[in-house]
């Protein structure tokens, strides 16, 4: 292998353990001087501008842009720097980014529509494939819960960021759907949120559980609605988020205060889209309950 490719690798996890790590003046540093040694490279460029847009404010997502640009002039098909540009102008507040993001990911999929970034690219508003908005909603207030932990709290960082950003109606929902699952009495419904797959296993593991329980005890038939009780968290979340949803849009539009001030906050990435994992489960917990239910009906009916 080439000496300075194998250089350029070494460099580019440098940088990849510095933004890992939070560093990000050190990974703006250490990426420009290995532009500067060794040469323009895609990877070298997707990581500075990285690095500039892990800033957070307006100046330095500007200096993401034009660095994003750079190395896209260079490499105009390098589906890395695509990928990194469509998550600055998807994480950015401006709507002409906004809209970028979507041309962006176009050409992605043009590029490469096998590809793992095309995957990616297909989950940007504007695409196909686009996530709906309960899947964001749930993705998001997951993530928050995530990183600051106690849901009165994450609520309230939400708000401070919704009204920092009138418009944007994303952090409005998120805003919305935390301080409806911060309410006393609804942990389960946190529960489902934090943990999705491991939630909704529970739920259907308990239905199946209570039916297949009375049908090999003998018990009377109508004992099985208590199976009800763990599947019903389902639709009851649902029509939860729902309404917080529809209090966000019809909020009334106001002037934008001032930054929040919490660090903590995390930035909304692009919703990821179901993974075989989560995909393989919903198969098996349906032909688990398909077959609870057959040995329930038919224990029901001979009693």
């Amino acid at each position: 292998m080439h000496a300075g490719h194998e250089d350029t690798i070494a460099a580019c996890a440098d940088v990849e353990a510095l933004l890992r790590e939070g560093r990000t003046s050190a990974a703006r540093k250490a990426a420009r001087a290995a532009l500067y040694t060794e040469g323009p490279d895609p990877r070298l460029y997707a990581l500075l501008g990285r690095a500039y847009a892990a800033e957070g404010a307006h100046e330095h997502a500007d200096r993401a842009e034009a660095v994003f640009r750079e190395g896209l002039d260079a490499f105009p098909d390098d589906l890395g720097l695509l990928a990194a540009y469509t998550d600055l102008c998807l994480a950015d507040d401006d709507p002409a980014r906004n809209r970028r993001a979507a041309e962006l990911a176009a050409r992605i999929r043009e590029l490469d529509p096998d590809s793992a970034q095309a995957q990616y690219a297909a989950e940007v508003p504007g695409a196909t494939g686009r996530p709906s908005d309960a899947r964001v909603q749930r993705h998001d207030a997951r993530l928050v819960l995530a990183v600051i932990g106690h849901p009165v709290g994450a609520a309230h960082q939400a708000w401070d960021q919704a009204r920092s950003r009138p418009a944007d109606d994303r952090t409005a929902v998120l805003a919305e759907s935390l301080t409806a699952l911060a309410h006393r009495g609804r942990a389960p419904l946190r529960l489902l949120v934090r943990a999705p797959l491991a939630g909704a296993v529970g739920c259907w593991a308990w239905f199946v559980g209570v039916l297949l329980a009375v049908a090999a005890l003998g018990l009377p038939a109508w004992t099985g609605l208590a199976a009800l009780a763990g599947p019903a968290l389902v639709p009851l979340l649902h029509l939860v988020l729902a309404a917080a949803r529809r209090r966000a849009l019809a909020r009334p539009q106001v002037a934008a205060a001032p930054p929040s001030s919490h660090s903590a906050f995390p930035a909304l990435p692009q919703v990821p889209p179901y993974t075989t994992r989560e995909k393989t489960a919903a198969v098996l917990v349906l032909v688990a309950v398909v077959t609870a239910l057959t040995v329930f009906t038919q224990y029901a009916a001979r009693r």
